[in-house]
Parts: C-alpha cells; structure tokens; sequence
C-alpha cells in the first residue's frame, strides 16, 4: 500500500508542457513568389519567401475578406466539373480542417482523460484493500473479545484464521502494483506489521489457560488501543485516497473547460471559413441559375417557345437540358388537357342528365308519397269491411265470390301502395361491414322453391376472397330479390339464372344474368323511370327502387340487355375501405 506522503506526491498539477507543439513548415522557406495581382489591388502584401505556411494561408484568408468581388478559387470556377464535385470540394475545404482541429483537441483531451481513469482506478483498488483491512481487524478483534467475556472455545482458532486472512491481505499489498507505479507497498505493509504482531502476541496470552482474568482484561484493553491504531492509520489512507479523488476530478474539470474552449474558438474560426467559401461557391454557382430563372419567368408567362442557353457543363447543363425539355413538354401537355377538357365537358353533360334523372325521382317520389299516404287510409276500411261481410256470408255463395274478388283487388292496390312506400321515402341506411356472399346466398334461399316449380336452372359462382362491404344487408337484400324476381318473370317457360360475385378496381361486383328474351334497345334508356313496366302486372317500380338503394350506397346499377341470350345486370358497391 501508499503512503500519505506517497499519495500527495502523486497529485501533481496538470502540466500544459505535455501537449506536443507542431513543428514549422521548414520546407517553405526559401521560395520565391511574384506579388498576387489581386493583393497589389486591395493593398496587401505577399507573405515574405520564408513565411510559414500558416502565415501563408491566413494572407490568402485576407485577401478573400478585403477583395472578394475579384478573388477566385480556380478549382471552382472550372466549368468542366460538375456541380458535385465542386460541392464536395468547398464541402472538403471546410471539413478537413475542421476535422483535424477538432480531432487533435479531442485526442489530446482523451489522452489525459484516459491517464486521469487509470489513476481512478488504482485508487480504486487501494480504497478497497484499505476497506478490507479494517474489516479484517474488526473480525479479528471480535475472537478475542467473545473469550474473554464469556469463555468461548475455540474463539483462539478463528482469531488465528482472521489474522491468517490479514497476513495475506498485508503480502498482497506487498507484492503488487494495486496503489500505483509509485507506490511504495512494501514498506506500508512493514508499517503496520508491528501494529499486528502486537495484537498477535497479546492475543496468544490472553488465549492461554495460566493467563488471570485481570490480565486478559488489561492485555485485551491493549489489543484494543492497537486495533484503534491500525483502524486510524488506514482512516488517514482513506482520507488521502479521497483527497486524490478529488484532485484528479479538478484535473478532469480542467480538461473538460480547455477542450470546450478550444472547440469553440475552432467552431468559430471554420465558420468564417465556411462562410466565405459558401460565398465564393454561391457568386460562381448563382450566374446560371439566374438565367434558369429568367427562362422560368418566361415560361411562367405563357412563353413556351422560350428556351435557356447556357454553357455550363455537369448538373446545370443537365437542368438547363431538362428545363428545355420540361417547357417542349408542358406545351404538348397544354395540348393534351384542351382535348381532355372537351371529354370531360361531355362527361359532365351525362352527369348532368343523371342528376335530371334523380330530380325527376325526387319529384314524383314527393307525389308517389302524397298519393300513398291518401289512399292508404280508405282502402284499409274497404279491406276490413269486406273481410266482415265475408264472415256473414255463406263460402259458396255468389256474394262471396264477389267479395274474395273486391278482397283481392284491395290487397293489390295495398301492395301498389307498399311500393309507393318503398319508392318515396328514403329510409336511413344501416351501414355496416358484411359479407356480400352471405346477403346473396340469402337471398337466392327465398327465391329456389320459385326456380324449381318454373323449371329455372340455378348457376351460382361466389368469389371466395370477396373483401368486406359497406351496406345495410336488409336494403341489398331488397335489391337482390327485386333483380331475381325480374330475371324469373323473364323466363315464363324456364331457362338459366346464373349469379356471381366478383372484385373488380376497388368494387364488389354482383352479376344477374337470365336466358330470357333481353331488352329492347328503344325501351333501354327508360328501365330506371317510375311506373315504367312491359309486363301486364306489376307497378313499374321494382327496378327505380333498386337505382335509388344503390344510389344511397354509392354504388351504381349496369344493365346488358343487348345479348341474344338473355339480359346481365351488375350490382356495384363499394368496398368497406371504399364506402365515403
């Protein structure tokens, strides 16, 4: 272990002699150069023949500050680079010294914080062996203490074995380094070696069994005044260990505050220098991109037959190039958007006869309502009358045919009247995610005992990757069963019904075809009109409805009645992320 003496020799002050001094540029002197036009204008002298090459290089500095309208860098005004390149070079002007600045001041200053560590930890290992040692002398006193006040046995074996542990601590101590290179632990060891033999020797008379109880007392009072003495001695080493602590903490404080001061005087000094090759690169960079902005503005004014010429090689030859093409470009697609507002102006007169279309269902869904909501009331009371006539008459009788008839017509217009319901209110949609096969499977259950009782074949063909719809299944469900019963009344004799599901740009597409007769290519335009129907019975409304629902749900009704085998109407919808 240290001595105190040891330990505050050690904590020497940082010595700033130890930062190595670059040496001078030698092989500069000698050299003879003809005075700089540039520095002859702005007054400033040419740096003497065996100047530094700092001295050099800060006169060129110089003479970009006081003169920068004609200083050039003739390595960027070469044209012949490209723009990267000569980026990257002011880029390496500024970066490699600032790199090598900033990397000689962090070397410096991680080489004696890396000394400063090592030092850290030697101290280290010293405040522990000075820790283990007063635990070893406490563990060792307390053998003897247990004997004398009580008798124990055995206590003279483990008093034996703790200062066994001791012996061994104190001959570590002796022959390694754990205090540093200049430690002396040989002799701290042979300091406290008397202090123990001491201990030793009094402890082995009081374990012997001639030795009287006053002088166990007396001779353990002197083991403890040397244990006190071995304790306060590795107090002042702990105290000295703690003292170099904090020496070493002030020499890191000190490191830290230089680095940070020379960091900062070398952020400022490679920010000028920054600053005025930005400046330079910018005044040699900025003479084609103003006649790239002239051509812009020309462009911008409707001159798309203006283009740029510029001789600049590398990237603004290339934008130059691509602005040219850019304007050839912008007149072809001037071109291109004239015809395509004329298709679009056509489109929009579709919309416009679509929205017609709803204004004119809006209207007579107002009167269709109207009509209902008159009619609805009186019939119910012809209904329920002639159903109590019915009960009074006898089942066979002439009057009770004519009341079944009266009933049946009743129950007709009833119906009717349901569909003028259905056609005029716009009821509030239940819209939630569902599996479209599931509403199409549904609703082809209500209609197979129809199929088979007209001898109608059913082909079905759901996609099995059909991604959630956004509807109310009810109102699809409606759509369905109006589209099948219309596709089955078009089949009197018996045919071929297929349906199938599918996904196509975003749509779940449901297609209803029939064998029957087709639609007529006069009459196609009027299908979707209310009250519109080819069919003896029927109101007309079946497939106005089934536009509306639609309509509701974003989706659309296509209708291919031209085929020779019969008619195909497609369902759209929107998907559940397509659904607005």
């Amino acid at each position: 272990m240290e001595t105190l003496a040891g330990l505050q020799a050690r904590c020497r002050p940082f010595d700033r002699a130890q930062m190595p001094v670059a040496a001078n540029d030698a092989t500069a002197a000698g050299r003879q150069a003809a005075p700089h036009p540039h520095l002859q204008r702005s007054g400033l002298k040419d740096p003497a023949p065996g100047a530094p090459a700092p001295q050099k290089a800060l006169t060129c500095i110089k003479r970009a500050v006081c003169d920068p309208h004609t200083f050039r860098i003739p390595m960027l005004r070469n044209s012949g680079q490209s723009l990267s390149s000569r980026l990257i070079l002011g880029f390496l002007l500024v970066a490699i010294p600032a790199v090598a600045v900033v990397g000689a001041i962090s070397f410096y200053a991680l080489r004696d914080l890396t000394l400063a560590n090592q030092d850290l930890q030697e101290i280290s290992r010293s405040l522990e062996a000075v820790r283990d040692l007063e635990g070893g002398v406490g563990r060792a006193l307390m053998p003897v203490s247990e004997f004398v006040a009580y008798g124990a046995s055995g206590q003279d074996r483990l008093f034996e074995a703790q200062m066994g542990e001791i012996e061994k601590q104190l001959q570590g101590c002796g022959n390694t380094a754990c205090h540093g290179a200049s430690a002396q632990p040989r002799e701290m060891a042979q300091g406290l070696m008397p202090y123990f033999r001491t201990i030793k020797n009094r402890a082995s008379i009081v374990f012997s069994a001639d030795t009287e109880n006053a002088d166990r007392i007396r001779l353990f009072r002197e083991i403890t005044v040397q244990g006190r003495e071995v304790s306060r001695q590795l107090e002042h080493m702990s105290l000295a260990l703690l003292g170099r602590v904090e020496a070493l903490q002030e020499k890191t404080q000190q490191v830290y505050q230089r680095a940070w001061n020379l960091i900062l005087g070398a952020i400022a000094l490679v920010g000028g220098f920054a600053v005025l090759i930005a400046y330079l690169m910018s005044r040699e960079l900025a003479r084609p991109i103003r006649e790239l902005v002239s051509g812009t503005r020309h462009v911008m004014r409707g001159d798309l037959n203006h283009r740029v010429t510029v001789k600049e090689k590398g990237e603004i030859g290339e934008l130059v190039q691509s602005f040219n093409a850019m304007a050839q470009e912008i007149g072809e697609h001037r071109g291109r958007l004239e015809r395509l507002v004329q298709a679009r102006t056509a489109e929009l007169g579709q919309a416009h006869q679509s929205l017609m279309r709803s204004e004119k269902l809006a209207s007579i869904g107002v009167l269709a309502s109207g009509v209902a909501h008159e009619l609805n009331n009186p019939l119910t009371s012809i209904l329920m009358n002639v159903n109590l006539l019915m009960e009074d008459v006898e089942d066979r009788s002439d009057l009770h045919r004519e009341l079944k008839r009266v009933s049946d017509d009743a129950l007709r217009c009833q119906r009717i009247i349901s569909d003028l319901r259905d056609f005029s209110h716009r009821h509030e949609l239940e819209i939630g995610p569902c599996d479209l096969n599931d509403v199409v499977s549904d609703a082809l259950a209500l209609i197979t005992r129809q199929l088979r009782l007209q001898n109608i074949a059913l082909t079905r063909n759901l996609f099995e990757r059909m991604p959630s719809v956004s509807c109310d299944p009810d109102r699809i469900r409606q759509v369905l069963m109006n589209v099948f019963v219309n596709a089955i009344q078009a089949m009197p004799e018996g045919g071929a019904l297929s349906v199938a599901t599918a996904f196509r740009e975003g749509c779940a597409m449901v297609t209803v075809t029939d064998s029957g007769p087709g639609i007529p290519s006069d009459i196609r335009n009027r299908i979707f009109d209310p009250f519109f129907t080819t069919k003896a019975e029927g109101t007309g409304l079946g497939l106005s409805i089934v536009y509306g629902i639609m309509e509701e749900h974003g989706g659309r009704v296509e209708i291919d009645g031209a085929a020779a085998a019969g008619t195909a109407v497609r369902l759209l919808l929107p998907t559940q992320e397509g659904f607005k």
